[in-house]
């Protein structure tokens, strides 16, 4: 039922419906929750035209430090334990990639936060890498206050 419903709001972003007129158009009493949290999380996709190469460029960069990682921890780890626990960083990375690719609102919004969270570790901050992990921080920031602005954010109880 959601990848149908999800499909269903894609197409409508598409068409450059407003989020308020999908959820007008869409509601029911079984999917309320579920429709306001993916209205929630998909931007306009005027938006998203707007932010796309900034979206590529962020997904380079992190496309980038993610192979660094994993090389990093593949050549230099003495255990087993040592090498699944190193790779937590990159699979995050990954998960990541996949939501900034599909335009969801998380990626925009763990983003920041772990890229200056990154920078606490002593291998990150060497110089490309320190400016890469803060340039993911500020744009992923900004693209968040811009995709997904309070205005349009829809409550459960609206109608």
């Amino acid at each position: 039922m959601q990848q149908s419903l999800e499909k269903e709001i894609k197409a409508l972003l598409k068409k450059n419906q407003s989020k308020r007129a999908i959820y007008k158009m869409l509601v029911t009493d079984a999917n309320k929750s579920e429709l306001t949290n993916l209205l929630n999380n998909l931007p306009l996709n005027a938006r998203r035209k707007i932010t796309f190469g900034i979206t590529l460029f962020i997904v380079a960069l992190l496309t980038l430090l993610t192979i660094k990682q994993s090389l990093y921890v593949y050549l230099h780890s003495n255990t087993a334990a040592s090498l699944i626990l190193g790779f937590v960083g990159p699979i995050i990375h990954i998960y990541i990639l996949r939501e900034l690719l599909r335009s969801h609102r998380l990626a925009y919004q763990l983003l920041p936060f772990l890229s200056i969270l990154a920078l606490l570790h002593q291998e990150n901050r060497i110089l490309p890498d320190m400016y890469m992990y803060i340039c993911m921080a500020i744009l992923s920031g900004i693209l968040y206050l811009f995709l997904f602005p309070k205005k349009e954010h829809i409550e459960y109880s609206q109608v």
